[in-house]
């Protein structure tokens, strides 16, 4: 009997384009393909082989990441785009609640302040008391 393999639901049907590859993963794998190749040719000459492999993998690692991975049923770029929107970018609600031991910090150290402030004029008007 022939088997079809149906998949739970519809919405992660991906249709295969080329050995089991979407269109996206095939165009991705052959420019990651076509770029590890030139930057190996053109490299071997002016860099070690070691270090050569390691300059490879760092610029084919962005390719591989667009092409294949997925998290959450979004691609790449949206994961890129929504982590960049929530550290860089601007929050929607901004901190209005401090806590009480903060408030009272404040009020210490402005009482503090005020007692530093009157110490130096104390002392200023005992210099010019003793200049006279």
């Amino acid at each position: 009997m022939i088997k079809a393999d149906i998949p739970q639901d519809v919405t992660e049907y991906k249709e295969q384009f080329f050995f089991g590859l979407t269109i996206r993963q095939f165009v991705c794998g052959i420019a990651m393909i076509a770029l590890a190749i030139l930057t190996f040719l053109i490299g071997k000459n002016f860099i070690s082989t070691d270090i050569l492999m390691y300059i490879v993998i760092i610029e084919v690692a962005p390719l591989a990441a667009v092409g294949f991975m997925r998290y959450n049923g979004m691609p790449f770029e949206k994961i890129a785009s929504t982590v960049f929107e929530f550290y860089v970018g601007k929050q929607r609600r901004g901190m209005t609640y401090l806590p009480e031991e903060v408030q009272l910090h404040d009020e210490v150290r402005k009482i503090w302040l005020q007692g530093l402030e009157r110490e130096r004029a104390a002392e200023k008007k005992a210099k010019k008391k003793r200049r006279k």
